[in-house]
């Protein structure tokens, strides 16, 4: 067992406590959303851990350390499927919880039980005894299995996580506030620790019979407890993105057959004349209701004939208007920022990422390329 730290064991406690309370206020937030009750569960489940800690350690400084096995809780079950259906919710606002999605909660309930039971009891304090209990084994495997279980959702929520993006990126010009990809840290980081955690834990059992657990141990939960409360914060301050337009979209059927050769005519007809990519926000409806077609048949031919997702296709146009800026040495008047405004792009993230993906050069490479062709042309003149 480590040795008690009152300092950290008071960070752990402080930031443990705050989680916990963020999780209630995520939870009773207005207006009621689905994605809140998930995420208030995932911060809880979270914290509570920590806070666990916390106890451990003032336990230990009083010898009354055996008292905590019979209130311990790790509800190791609840995490995996409160990531899972957090991240369904936030990116599927059509996603209902259904009553029998509770069968994915069963688990902790039986969790909870486990732990009110000797073969916790016993096999939690056989695992550092100099002859392991046999009731060991049974705890082992139940944490183990408990990891199984949050890499397996934690997975299958990555997963929704990047058919959300791909969606996005067939729907969306600029992806600017609408993107998930913030939920994407802690859920790999959630991943991340309880695999390292345990595999760390085993490590030091199995080779270094518990010596180094001073070191990590409590520092290990500082952390978890402290990064529990960002994600608290950063979750509970930005805003669930909207799609309701997706929902209507989703639900759209082409009217008859695709004559992709025509529509793919009087799609590049359109981006050259009137050019809608000049407008940061345009989307995929927008473009439809443009050409008078649906979104179906517009989604269809960027993708069978210009190879590329509706955000590539846009993005491309507005690289190309501003390099024909930087021709006519508009940035000589201007920044190249607020060129690439003037060109449809709504950050500096995604006018370079856009432009190096389409060039092979960053704009200022570009430029400053341009410049030598030029000044070589000159020369020979």
């Amino acid at each position: 067992m480590s040795s008690p730290s009152p300092v950290l064991s008071t960070i752990i406690f402080v930031f443990a406590l705050q989680a916990i309370l963020l999780s209630a206020l995520i939870y009773f937030k207005r207006p009621k959303r689905q994605s809140n009750t998930f995420l208030s569960l995932l911060i809880f489940f979270y914290a509570l851990m920590a806070l666990n800690i916390a106890f451990i350690n003032i336990l230990i400084r009083f010898d009354s350390f055996p008292i905590f096995r019979y209130f311990q809780l790790e509800l190791l079950y609840g995490i995996g499927p409160a990531i899972y259906f957090y991240t369904k919710s936030i990116s599927n606002p059509s996603f209902k919880f259904k009553k029998r999605d509770y069968i994915h909660f069963l688990p902790v309930f039986l969790e909870f039980i486990f732990y009110r039971t000797g073969f916790y009891r016993l096999g939690a304090e056989g695992m550092y005894q100099a002859q392991q209990h046999p009731y060991t084994k049974i705890y082992l495997t139940e944490q183990w299995l408990g990891i199984i279980s949050i890499t397996v959702y934690t997975l299958f929520a990555f997963k929704l996580l990047l058919n959300h993006q791909d969606w996005l990126k067939q729907h969306y010009s600029n992806l600017d506030k609408k993107s998930l990809n913030w939920l994407k840290l802690p859920v790999i980081f959630y991943a991340f620790f309880w695999i390292a955690w345990n595999i760390l834990r085993e490590i030091d059992r199995v080779i270094y019979e518990g010596y180094l657990k001073d070191y990590y141990f409590l520092p290990t939960f500082m952390g978890l407890a402290i990064i529990s409360v960002w994600i608290a914060f950063k979750s509970y301050t930005i805003p669930p993105a909207n799609h309701q337009e997706k929902l209507k979209k989703l639900n759209l059927k082409a009217d008859g057959p695709i004559n992709l050769s025509e529509y793919a005519k009087k799609i590049e007809l359109l981006m050259t004349t009137e050019k809608p990519y000049l407008n940061s926000d345009l989307s995929l409806s927008d473009l439809a209701n443009q050409l008078d077609m649906n979104t179906k048949q517009v989604s269809q031919t960027i993708n069978s004939c210009f190879e590329k997702n509706f955000y590539e296709f846009v993005n491309q146009y507005r690289v190309g208007y501003f390099i024909q800026k930087v021709k006519a040495s508009e940035q000589e008047k201007f920044t190249l920022l607020s060129l690439a405004y003037d060109c449809g792009f709504k950050s500096k993230s995604t006018f370079n990422d856009s432009f190096k993906k389409i060039t092979g050069k960053t704009p200022t490479e570009y430029i400053k390329k341009m410049k030598k062709e030029s000044e070589s042309m000159h020369s020979v003149d």
